[in-house]
């Protein structure tokens, strides 16, 4: 079995675990809370590697429980190295509209027209230097950079440039050099997220409105906890620990997004949470 066919034999497996996950009552029952990020259209770019792919699908596929839709963007080399099935899982695991490819480049403006913005979960060190360089050689280093000239919300995870392969370069040199490009196009307007915090910096950043400022609190502690996290609009299961006093109650602000791995801890915990007004 070549390197392609496993690749798309491994996707294929990983869909349908992930498939698994979702409940559609579950899903009904958060739109509500959900609401303002309904109707999200994000593409998804996938560049030439497939390294780290089964923990971002199952990131992003998260996102489709808080109303995103996803279109899918992959650049020669991601074609050559995922596969034609790979591919397809990849779409079937977004439930993605449209798929599109180097013959698209001539249509970039319509595609970026389409969406409310890109995610880039794994990206190259040459995707990245061309963008930080303003190199519009091809579909993909062409869509990116006029997202970004047009003022699209671009998110990039910059792991597989820092750490080739999670390793970093022992040549000083050549690791600043991606140092400076990645730290370039955060001056430029691109989000840098983490793999482990996809699902929490989509919601933050396709928000619609901010978090009201006034809260009410019943106690100091939970009070300073929540104003070190006012800021996120979204409280994970990681500050659902920190936040909580010491008669396990969080108070958070009308409007905050729980997660559900944060509900669940809370069920688990005996935390109550509060929503103020």
């Amino acid at each position: 079995m070549d390197k392609y066919n496993q690749t798309s034999d491994i996707v294929s497996q990983l869909v349908q675990k992930i498939k698994v996950e979702y409940n559609p009552r579950e899903v009904a029952g958060l739109r509500h809370q959900y609401q303002p990020y309904l109707n999200r259209h994000v593409l998804a770019v996938f560049t030439g590697t497939n390294f780290g792919l089964d923990e971002s699908l199952k990131e992003l596929s998260k996102a489709r429980r808080y109303g995103f839709t996803f279109d899918i963007a992959i650049t020669e080399n991601g074609e050559d190295i995922i596969g034609i099935q790979g591919i397809a899982s990849i779409k079937s695991t977004l439930q993605a509209d449209m798929v599109y490819t180097q013959k698209d480049k001539p249509i970039f403006g319509e595609i970026l027209e389409s969406v409310d913005g890109i995610i880039v979960p794994m990206t190259t060190q040459d995707t990245a230097a061309k963008l930080a360089l303003g190199i519009q050689d091809c579909f993909v280093s062409t869509l990116l950079w006029q997202g970004l000239w047009h003022g699209k919300k671009i998110l990039v995870d910059f792991e597989n440039v820092l750490e080739y392969r999670g390793n970093k370069s022992k040549v000083p040199m050549l690791q600043q050099i991606m140092n400076d490009y990645v730290e370039k196009l955060q001056n430029m307007g691109v989000k840098g997220i983490d793999k482990k915090d996809y699902l929490v910096e989509m919601l933050n950043v396709f928000r619609d409105s901010p978090m009201p400022e006034n809260t009410t609190t019943h106690n100091s502690q939970n009070a300073v906890a929540q104003e070190n996290h006012s800021s996120r609009q979204v409280i994970t299961e990681k500050d659902l620990i920190k936040m909580r006093a010491n008669n396990n109650e969080v108070t958070v602000p009308m409007g905050t997004i729980i997660t559900p791995l944060a509900y669940d801890r809370a069920k688990e915990l005996g935390i109550r949470i509060i929503k103020g007004h």
